[in-house]
């Protein structure tokens, strides 16, 4: 079984209630099973929250939120000195004021005052925000790296300029002048691997702080067209006793569409920008070494020579016009500075999904994402390439994106019914991604991707057909669908290389996992229905994907599956009078899996209740009450399990959270006939918690630690082990500077059947960073990593250092 909980917090409203917690929850539970209740009690709610918030209001004196209005901008002559003071420049552009609090009360006078100011000029979008605060010794500020300001207070803008409502821009700043940007979609899911060159200033007096931001148009996308309509956000994030989230326009949950409920932005541009140049060079210098094999029996280890290593290349960006641009990258450096943060792999049989953090795939990349559960284009498939080039932008209603790349150390994920294979390459291969998207209406769109790889006389074709269609402001429905062809190539060597014997069958014919010149086709089918509203709200999903589906440039665990699940939730919203809860939240989640035999491969049903406290703390919790699975040909039921979450952000100088869950589980490396290894149901527990120290606003300290074991019964022997520690401590010494240190260890413990006896071991990462970043793109890199494991060699004896290497990088950005 695999099910998610998504901790989202959606729009919120008030609820007056004086009943017992526990009693509303069974009652909540009671109608998640009849969900034909869901709209007359909502109905029967709204009339408790009219009356609640008509209360309530009238404390507020004679407040009303804006309407949705129009700012209609004029050039100013201006030259703006982004320095944090709101000058008297600013007098003469529109101002943005009268915010009201969209969460966690809706439509409410805020606490404090925000307004602000909005101009442009030929070149750039200016923005400023004045923030009073009655209680300035409360505010949260963290000099830090760029995109991490989210448990600050912060101020910014949500903006699309081309007004189709599916996607946008985030531009935000801390009262410290640190910046985040990010892209979001329509339904509110963020991506902070966006980064743009802009500027922001801030300083902080005692009753307010003011906020200075200048954004080059050259920086955004937006029609080719001197008139120019955008829809705008301005938002303020004011953490107290609270998380509160103040807001221009008001914004309703019943409305899952937070763009429709957007101000107008109206700007008449002398020129539009015309063709923009853009170069990135970029220099890597680094020596290392390792410890070898030098000895005929393969026992002892020696340190081998220092290696030195120098590598020049650049990225190019060439923009044809404001909304459509051409990337070019020659020998581009795709190496990544922070290392993968260490996951649970022991029982489990599929591939680890790792996030992307090389700039040339996050440039842009909202065009190309499909699906996060059927991930068509998983950039890190693209592993190594010598050289790389894209396209992408917009006309009219037709958004568009093509990748080309000559790829080295080509890696495979091959999907199975039960399990995912997983293989490292020299290989090379070429790859093609080409995606579009036509809007239909506001919201509502229609789009088509199509990827290609080739390696080794081998190839990989995929097409499909996506859609999202807005129902009314609540309901969107989504649906993809596409075809795959494999055609393997012949290499033994490959074959050999830790890949299972794996069969299947497909359109009659039964294949095997091996690279052994098969050809296959293969398809699927993903639809989703979401409810997005105040009270009552829904997932629900079907997955259909056959046993020779394949896509080798993107991310698919499974197949040979035919699934359908939702998840269902109905929100209690409590008075802000009541001492200490916020909202209340039950929900009920369930799958059915079957393969294309029409086995039944995995069924459960996991109610969960979600509460929000005060003081930004919550807890969590499920209970997978109905939960059974046939795995490697047998059936396993009652594999019930208890989770339990909580975390906090109640202090301004420590804040973390931690995770729990224990129960049955499947042993999925257990062996037939083998008692203390056995292919069987056993006692597991996981855990994991995480803790984040700032004792001053300059010095972070971040601790993660995560563990499984699983026992043939509770108290019994060990079957398997695996325990995470991570920590990383960070100096800030100004916006552009920070050092860094990330060290991790990964301790393992395994019962290997063949030696009867548990299998002991260990690794070990320190990474220390030097850091100095003028923008996103003009950095310089001063780095080290050293890596090592328990006695590698007969020779060495515990922990022992196996690699070692020094890096320096310097890259800069210039704009044309």
């Amino acid at each position: 079984m695999e099910y998610k909980c998504s901790k989202r917090i959606p729009s919120a409203h008030r609820l007056r209630f004086t009943n017992s917690p526990l009693l509303i929850s069974i009652m909540a539970l009671a109608f998640f099973l009849t969900p034909m209740h869901m709209d007359a009690f909502a109905k029967v709610q709204n009339t408790a929250i009219a009356e609640s918030s008509k209360n309530s209001l009238s404390g507020s004196g004679d407040f009303k939120p804006n309407p949705i209005l129009t700012l209609d901008l004029k050039p100013t002559s201006v030259s703006f000195v982004i320095d944090g003071e709101i000058e008297e420049g600013w007098m003469t552009a529109e101002r943005f004021e009268n915010f009201v609090e969209n969460w966690p009360n809706e439509g409410m006078k805020p606490k404090v005052v925000t307004d602000g100011y909005v101009t442009h000029d030929d070149k750039n979008f200016y923005v400023a925000f004045i923030c009073y605060d009655p209680e300035m010794k409360k505010l949260r500020a963290s000099l830090s790296d760029r995109d991490r300001v989210y448990r600050d207070d912060f101020v910014g803008i949500n903006v699309d300029p081309f007004g189709a409502q599916v996607n946008g821009f985030e531009f935000f700043v801390n009262p410290l002048g640190i910046q985040a940007d990010l892209t979001v979609d329509v339904s509110g899911n963020e991506d902070d691997s966006f980064d743009a060159v802009w500027e922001s200033a801030a300083k902080i007096y005692d009753d307010r702080w003011t906020v200075e931001i200048k954004i080059p148009f050259q920086s955004l996308r937006f029609p080719n067209k001197p008139e120019q309509d955008w829809l705008i956000h301005f938002w303020r994030v004011y953490p107290r006793e609270q998380r509160y989230l103040y807001s221009w326009m008001p914004t309703s949950r019943d409305v899952s569409n937070q763009y429709s409920q957007a101000g107008h932005l109206k700007m008449a541009l002398s020129e539009t920008p015309g063709k923009t140049f853009e170069l990135l060079p970029y220099i890597v210098g680094s020596t290392a070494r390792s410890l070898e094999d030098k000895d005929p029996a393969g026992i002892n280890g020696k340190w081998g020579k220092s290696k030195f290593d120098n590598n020049l290349g650049f990225n190019l960006k060439y923009g044809l016009s404001s909304n459509i641009t051409l990337d070019m990258a020659y020998n581009p450096d795709f190496s990544q500075i922070e290392a993968d943060e260490g996951q649970i792999s022991v029982n489990n049989t599929f591939a680890l999904f790792f996030n992307e953090k090389r700039p040339f795939f996050l440039e842009g990349r909202d065009i190309f994402d499909v699906d996060r559960d059927i991930n068509l284009f998983y950039t890190r498939t693209i592993n190594n390439p010598l050289i790389a080039g894209k396209l992408s932008g917009k006309a009219g209603k037709l958004s568009f994106g093509y990748i080309a790349s000559y790829d080295e150390d080509t890696p495979y994920i091959m999907p199975f019914e039960e399990k995912s294979i997983t293989l490292s390459t020299n290989q090379n291969s070429t790859t093609n991604i080409l995606r579009t998207k036509y809007e239909l209406a506001k919201g509502t769109y229609v789009g088509f991707i199509g990827t290609n790889r080739r390696i080794s006389g081998g190839s990989n074709t995929v097409g499909a057909l996506d859609t999202k269609i807005r129902l009314n402001s609540k309901y969107t429905l989504s649906a993809l669908a596409g075809l795959s062809r494999t055609d393997e190539p012949t290499d033994s060597v490959l074959s050999e290389d830790d890949i299972s014997d794996v069969t299947f069958e497909t359109q009659g014919k039964s294949y095997n996992s091996d690279f052994d010149g098969e050809n296959f086709n293969g398809w699927f089918t993903r639809v989703t229905l979401d409810r997005t509203a105040r009270y009552w709200g829904f997932f629900a999903w079907y997955n259909d994907l056959s046993p020779g589906f394949r896509s080798e440039n993107g991310f698919v665990r499974s197949n040979n599956i035919r699934e359908f699940g939702a998840v269902n939730r109905y929100t209690f919203y409590v008075n802000e009078s009541h001492p200490l809860l916020v909202r209340i939240e039950p929900r009920v989640q369930f799958n059915r899996k079957y393969n294309y035999d029409g086995q039944l491969k995995d069924w459960w049903i996991n109610p969960q209740l979600f509460i929000q406290f005060k003081k930004q703390t919550y807890v969590w919790m499920s209970v997978a009450a109905l939960n059974n699975e046939n795995y490697r040909g047998r059936q396993f039921n009652n594999i019930h399990r208890v989770n339990f979450e909580s975390g906090s952000q109640a202090l301004k100088i420590i804040n973390g959270g931690f995770w729990t869950e224990t129960g049955n589980y499947i042993n999925r490396g257990g062996e037939e006939n083998d008692p203390r290894n056995p292919l069987a149901k056993a006692k597991g527990f996981g855990f994991q918690t995480w803790l984040t120290f700032k004792p001053t606003s300059r010095l972070s300290d971040e601790f993660n630690y995560r563990q499984f074991n699983l026992w043939t019964h509770y108290g019994g022997d060990l079957i398997l082990s695996q325990k995470i520690y991570r920590n990383a401590i960070s100096y800030q010494f100004t916006k552009q500077l920070f050092l860094r240190l990330i060290g991790e260890l990964v301790r393992i413990a395994e019962f290997d059947s063949d030696e009867q006896k548990i299998v002991r071991s260990k690794y070990f990462s320190i990474n220390p960073l030097l850091s100095y970043k003028i923008n996103p793109f003009t950095v310089f890199f001063l780095g080290a990593n050293m890596g090592g494991e328990n006695k590698p060699y007969e020779n060495y004896d515990g922990l022992t250092t196996t690699n070692q290497s020094v890096f320096v990088k310097f890259q800069y950005f210039m704009r044309i």
